[in-house]
């Protein structure tokens, strides 16, 4: 439940889930960590570092505690201590690249006293943080524009002119990508206005126009299911919806949906657990506890039934539907034992 809260960020939420998972293991640094890191996306950076010394305390080689600590250090200026921390990180775990990229940040961030031949060694000593990183990493634009500037204050203008040239590429390229992902968005937006109006075939035009600038638009699978849910073509929209939750495994309607396929295939067991999952991302998916009663019902579990029906009234009470079911069902005689 923490792990889901952070991803979710309602830190107040994961920081108590994690909080009740430490009172039953308090030797738990994993979660330890994880209650850390929270503390410090809700910008509560004493606790955090409170945490983060018990970790250490009980793990000196831990090198997610020393991250956690360098950025904090980092984020307050408290530079000479984010230093020596992401310098742990990088002796601890020399192939992470979020270490060396931000140890290479703090080297660069030399106050404006630090004296010449001092402040060079600090951008040798990031220009070797940063170029060991796999090409995949050196492609993206603050690697390469932090890059551009360590070999710039190193004294290697040759090698900063070309990184910065790879940078502006770079740069180019993240524009072209947000500028895609925005028109995905909106042609995912006309799809389904498309698909109100039953034109099947121009919601599937703009669907697989909106995939083919973002393959990374997970909504864009998910409206593609429901639109092959709606046509009967079930492993079409198994398919899609697979490709939806490929890319956010979290996402409440994304879950839904595959309830939704995985009852009309006949599957209600996963059926009930899409739908069980949907609710616990989003307790308030009245649809997720209403589907739930149908396949208790279906399965004569009256009690477990009435259970998500009520709770399906009680977060959408002018939903017709719902009252209707859970009255029929509320006024049904239980089964003879």
């Amino acid at each position: 439940m923490g792990d889901l809260d952070i991803e979710l960020q309602t830190y107040d939420a994961a920081i108590r889930h994690l909080r009740a998972a430490l009172a039953l293991d308090p030797a738990d640094l994993e979660s330890r960590n994880r209650l850390a890191v929270a503390y410090q996306a809700k910008g509560d950076s004493e606790d955090a570092l409170g945490q983060i010394a018990k970790v250490l305390a009980r793990d000196p080689k831990n090198a997610l505690g020393y991250y956690t600590r360098a950025k904090i250090y980092s984020d307050q200026n408290r530079d000479p201590q984010a230093l020596a921390d992401a310098e742990k990180v990088v002796e601890l775990q020399p192939q992470n690249p979020r270490g060396r990229i931000l140890l290479a940040k703090i080297l660069l961030r030399a106050p404006q006293d630090t004296a010449a031949a001092d402040a060079k060694q600090n951008c040798e000593r990031a220009v070797a943080a940063l170029e060991p990183l796999p090409a995949t990493q050196n492609e993206d634009s603050e690697t390469l524009f932090l890059l551009s500037r360590a070999y710039g204050c190193a004294g290697n203008s040759e090698e900063a002119q070309k990184t910065l040239a790879a940078f502006e590429a770079s740069s180019q390229n993240d524009r072209t990508t947000k500028e895609n992902q925005a028109q995905a968005k909106h042609l995912v937006q006309q799809a389904n206005e498309r698909a109100l109006k039953n034109d099947f075939a121009g919601s599937l035009d703009l669907l697989q126009q909106a995939i083919a600038l973002d393959p990374t638009y997970g909504a864009a699978y998910s409206q593609l299911a429901k639109l092959y849910y709606s046509a009967g073509e079930m492993e079409k929209a198994s398919e899609a919806i697979a490709k939806a939750l490929a890319r956010n495994p979290y996402q409440p309607d994304f879950l839904y949906v595959q309830g939704k396929v995985l009852e009309k295939q006949g599957k209600a067991e996963e059926a009930l657990a899409a739908f069980a999952q949907a609710a616990l991302v989003n307790p308030k998916e009245s649809d997720a506890y209403f589907e739930m009663g149908a396949i208790y019902q279906q399965r004569n579990d009256r009690a477990h039934a009435l259970a998500a029906y009520k709770k399906a009234v009680e977060l959408s009470p002018e939903d017709a539907d719902y009252q209707r079911a859970l009255a029929a069902l509320s006024g049904s005689a239980a089964p003879a034992p």
